[in-house]
């Protein structure tokens, strides 16, 4: 009876640490994403976007090219990224969970728009 508990206690132990370690990548591809946009504001967007892949590729995150989006209108710029990745919640088994983030960043060393008058 002991083992069975201590068999179940292993099973969930390993289930959460998987599930953390994908979960921390998505966090650091998220955080770097947020780190570009807002601090390239003279990066063509798809220059960004090869940034975010090479990141993803680099952390190992089953991210396609087709999945990111990065967008720029004026000195905002956006971008949004969604994946699927497995997760080994037992083995042999896996769980699909689909992570999705969209980051925005303000660049603030821009010119100011035309739209706007300037300031005197």
């Amino acid at each position: 009876k002991t083992i069975i508990k201590l068999l179940i206690a292993v099973a969930l132990i390993n289930a959460v640490v998987r599930a953390g370690l994908v979960m921390a990548r998505y966090y650091e591809l998220k955080d770097e994403v947020q780190e570009l946009v807002t601090f390239s504001a003279d990066a063509a967007p798809n220059d960004i976007q090869n940034h975010i892949m090479a990141k993803a590729e680099q952390l190992q995150v089953p991210l396609n090219y087709d999945d990111v989006s990065v967008t720029r209108d004026g000195p905002r710029t956006i971008a949004t990224a969604s994946y699927t990745e497995p997760i080994e919640v037992f083995p042999s088994y896996h769980y699909p969970h689909t992570f999705t983030f969209s980051v925005e960043g303000l660049a603030l060393n821009r010119a100011p728009s035309a739209a706007l008058p300037a300031r005197r």
